[in-house]
C-alpha cells in the first residue's frame, strides 16, 4: 500500500453559497476531511483586464492521491469559467491530526 501523503487544496468561489455546495460535495464524497471558508479579496489579469473581486478562499484537507476527483467535483460545481484549484502537498504535520484526516478519507 502507498504511503497516506496529506494535500492542502484551495479553491476559490464567487460567493458562500457555492463555497459551501463545493464543500459539501467533497465531505460527503469523502475527498475532503476538512472544509474552511474564509472571506477574501483577490486581484487578477483575466482576458487583459485588471480585476478585482470579493471571493471565498476555500482550505480543503485531502490526499495527494485523491486529487483529480476533487478538482473532478469541483469543476462541476463552479460557476467559474477558469477556477482555481491549486494542490500544495503537506510535508508535515500532528501525527494524531494526520491519523484523524486519513480515517476521514478512508484511505
Amino acid at each position: 500500500m502507498p504511503r497516506f501523503k496529506t494535500a492542502v487544496v484551495l479553491i476559490t468561489a464567487p460567493n458562500r453559497t457555492e463555497a459551501e455546495n463545493i464543500g459539501r460535495a467533497l465531505l460527503e464524497k469523502r475527498l475532503a476531511a476538512c472544509v474552511q471558508y474564509e472571506n477574501i479579496v483577490s486581484q487578477y489579469v483575466w482576458m487583459g483586464e485588471t480585476c478585482r473581486d470579493d471571493e471565498i478562499r476555500i482550505t480543503v484537507k485531502s490526499a495527494r492521491s485523491l486529487f483529480k476527483k476533487v478538482a473532478k467535483t469541483v469543476r462541476a460545481r463552479s460557476s467559474y469559467d477558469c477556477p482555481q484549484i491549486l494542490m500544495l502537498p503537506v510535508s508535515g504535520g500532528s501525527k494524531d491530526y494526520l491519523r484523524w484526516l486519513r480515517a476521514q478519507l478512508a484511505l
